[in-house]
């Protein structure tokens, strides 16, 4: 009767807490005082008129009890109806639970409270109904529970899904309510995807192994959530994966229904994520791209040859492809051959693997200008001076012809070479002897002749690595010849170009030369450069940096 009466309280604050206390003290007597239609009263009133979710699930927990000792069945609306509550819990600004002075008629949750309560509930229905027919609780609670969930506003919240989801997902849950999981899919936003929410790729797949086709829209939605793919490159291949078995392959054109072509843009997007990182996904870019009628792009083309490289036991993938790539038209970037060469260089033995694949004459499909560049460069980063020059020379035997990447990097490998006998040391004198620095010049100078024999224009990184070649030596006043023959020729140079020559005058005491290198700045292309003159400052007057300090 007492019951009864502060159900219909007109006082809220007042008889919501005369209610718990005779709820919590009925709850303990021994002849249970409360029958059924309290109970389920009590938890509808703490959830409905006062939005108290966790006194509602305390009053939920102990009808369970009471329906267990009964061997009845706890109604599914219920926890349905708390979970909809819980979706729209304000939390409290405060994120740790002990807050202080809260006020009664205050129901709103901290951050700390709110995960508990979800984390509780979870356990609840996982450990109370694990066994025989009780299951099939589990199975429609969970997933309705993790769609509440995702659809709170707080990023915190839609996370708490992730581990309930991975155990559906993990335990293989028959598809009760496919329109649950596919909802689950449209309720997506860029960037609210990865490893802290929902495995999106995993419940694609999920529908698609229980026989539930995604309609297009829904399966590249996915996809397009994961961008830009580079935190979710396994993600992103099962999701292409999926949607290259789903498209059509007899060749006719696929019907707006169940058209699943992916953009080229998107593609040339994964491509680039997975670059040097993942080569079957690369692969699978390329295979999709000539599925859906598209031609490879250049960085198509460069992602690949990255993968390769990075992979390790691909080397005559990695030449296949750059030939390949110079026989539709696109020529491999200095960075790709760089990159290349710079895996190459950490393996001796696979530098010599290479070197003999080239050469064999039946592998003409994998030579060319562009692949003994990098076998080339690969060896100068090796510190393998002799080799690169000999690839070198390989070429007029195979009838190619050297580019300006040959002779940019046969530049750098000559640099690295002086740079490694001759260490530079700003405090102590020039280690070379003038003998060691005929021999430098004299082979460059022979590069310089073959270049202008070939035609070839100096580019920008020719420019640098010559002036970094001839500070090496010493050479400053040469250096800075380059640099001015550079500016004469419209060739925009490299920053540290002009860093490393006006430094080393500074170094040297040279303070006024420093500054008209700083001056040539713009006119060299690289704006205004306060860093440099900052340094040649610093240099000239030491005790200023220590006093700004």
């Amino acid at each position: 009767t007492i019951f009864n009466y502060l159900l219909t309280d007109p006082d809220r604050a007042r008889g919501q807490q005369t209610l718990m206390n005779l709820f919590d003290e009925a709850r303990i007597h021994p002849h249970g005082l409360l029958g059924n239609k309290q109970i389920v009263g009590t938890f509808y009133d703490l959830l409905l008129k006062d939005g108290d979710v966790a006194a509602a699930y305390d009053v939920l927990k102990y009808h369970f009890l009471h329906c267990e000792e009964q061997g009845r069945s706890v109604d599914l609306v219920m926890y349905q109806r708390l979970f909809q509550k819980i979706r729209s819990v304000e939390l409290h600004a405060k994120h740790n639970s002990n807050i202080d002075n809260f006020k009664a008629s205050d129901k709103r949750m901290t951050l700390d409270q709110l995960q508990n309560l979800i984390t509780d509930i979870t356990e609840h229905i996982r450990k109370e109904y694990s066994d025989g027919k009780k299951m099939v609780y589990q199975y429609i609670l969970l997933p309705e529970f993790v769609m509440y969930l995702v659809s709170h506003k707080n990023h915190h919240i839609k996370r708490s899904a992730k581990p309930i989801m991975e155990y559906i997902l993990d335990a293989q849950f028959p598809l009760l309510n496919p329109d649950l999981y596919t909802n689950l899919l449209t309720m997506l936003t860029p960037g609210i995807t990865g490893q802290n929410y929902l495995p999106h790729h995993r419940i694609l797949s999920h529908l698609m192994s229980n026989g539930h086709l995604p309609r297009p829209e829904h399966a590249i939605n996915v996809l397009h959530c994961y961008s830009p793919y580079s935190d979710n490159l396994q993600a992103t291949h099962r999701v292409l994966s999926i949607i290259q078995q789903l498209h059509p392959e007899d060749g006719s054109p696929p019907s707006e229904a169940t058209d699943y072509r992916v953009d080229l843009g998107t593609l040339e997007s994964i491509s680039m994520a997975s670059a040097g990182r993942n080569v079957d996904l690369n692969l699978l870019v390329w295979d999709m791209a000539e599925q859906f009628g598209y031609k490879p792009t250049e960085a198509m083309f460069e992602d690949v040859i990255m993968s390769f490289a990075a992979a390790g036991f691909q080397d005559e993938n990695i030449y296949s492809a750059l030939v390949d790539m110079e026989n539709v038209g696109f020529a491999p970037s200095q960075g790709v051959l760089k990159y290349v060469s710079t895996h190459l260089s950490k393996h001796p033995k696979r530098l010599n693997h290479s070197s003999k694949m080239l050469v064999w004459h039946e592998n003409e499909h994998m030579r060319s200008t562009s692949t003994m560049n990098a076998l080339m460069m690969g060896y100068g980063l090796g510190r393998d001076i002799n080799s690169a020059f000999r690839v070198y020379e390989d070429l007029e035997k195979f009838h190619l012809k050297p580019d300006a990447n040959t002779f940019s990097f046969l530049m750098e490998v000559l640099y690295i070479d002086t740079h490694e006998r001759f260490p530079y040391n700003a405090s102590e004198p020039q280690l070379c002897s003038t003998d060691d620095i005929n021999d430098v010049i004299g082979a460059s100078h022979i590069l310089l002749d073959d270049m202008e024999e070939a035609g070839i224009a100096k580019t920008k990184h020719f420019f640098h690595n010559h002036i970094r070649l001839l500070c090496s030596l010493g050479l400053l006043d040469d250096a800075k010849l380059i640099l001015e023959e550079a500016i004469r020729s419209r060739t925009p140079l490299a920053v540290g170009s002009l860093m490393v020559i006006g430094s080393r005058f500074a170094e040297r005491g040279e303070f006024d030369k420093a500054y008209a290198v700083a001056e040539l700045s713009v006119a060299a292309g690289c704006g205004e450069l306060p860093n440099l003159v900052g340094r040649i400052n610093n240099i000239k007057n030491p005790n200023r940096r220590k006093d700004r300090r």
